[in-house]
């Protein structure tokens, strides 16, 4: 667990600990609660992109490649950008 500092109107935090004392729980373990609870909701509103799955399809071509002639070396070398390496897009901007 990690400690942090929170800025908190005092009016809210007297509700807090009203809430913790009816539950018989800490002030701190009931906003430890509510935020995995405000956590959970967010992600199941707009899920956080995974980012395993930008490589779905990652080798798909719109024409099926045949590399039995010895040129994959040579097309793996033209596919690739000096400075950003290997792209699923063509976006270079950052």
């Amino acid at each position: 667990m990690k400690r942090t500092t929170i800025m908190v109107d005092e009016s809210l935090i007297y509700e807090i600990k009203q809430l913790a004392e009816q539950q018989n729980k800490s002030t701190a373990s009931l906003i430890r609660e509510a935020l995995a609870l405000y956590v959970t909701e967010q992600y199941k509103l707009a899920p956080p992109e995974n980012p395993l799955l930008g490589l779905v399809g990652l080798g798909a071509s719109p024409e099926p490649t045949d590399v039995r002639d010895g040129q994959d070396e040579a097309m793996l070398r033209d596919g690739i950008d000096p400075v950003y390496g290997w792209s699923v897009s063509n976006d270079r901007s950052g």
